[in-house]
């Protein structure tokens, strides 16, 4: 699982994927992937679901500060 840093509208990952947040509802991954964010649920459009429970994703990661341990806790709210 890649880490991530999170720099105001910006997340960078270890591995250098980077998404960027357009606004509260839309991201973008440079990969192409569009996240849509709707109350806890972020839906990509690769297939892809985060349900955000506190600071844990569905899919194991968390996030702490500016920190998260995979791609679903980028799109948690702080």
């Amino acid at each position: 699982m890649s880490i991530w840093q999170i720099l105001g509208s910006f997340a960078v990952s270890d591995s250098g994927d980077t998404v960027h947040k357009i606004s509260d509802s839309l991201s973008v991954s440079t990969n192409g992937t569009s996240y849509t964010t709707m109350g806890l649920t972020t839906v990509g459009s690769d297939g892809s679901v985060f349900i955000q429970q506190g600071c844990f994703s569905s899919d194991g990661s968390t996030r702490m500060g500016s920190v998260a341990t995979g791609l679903g806790a980028v799109f948690g709210r702080d």
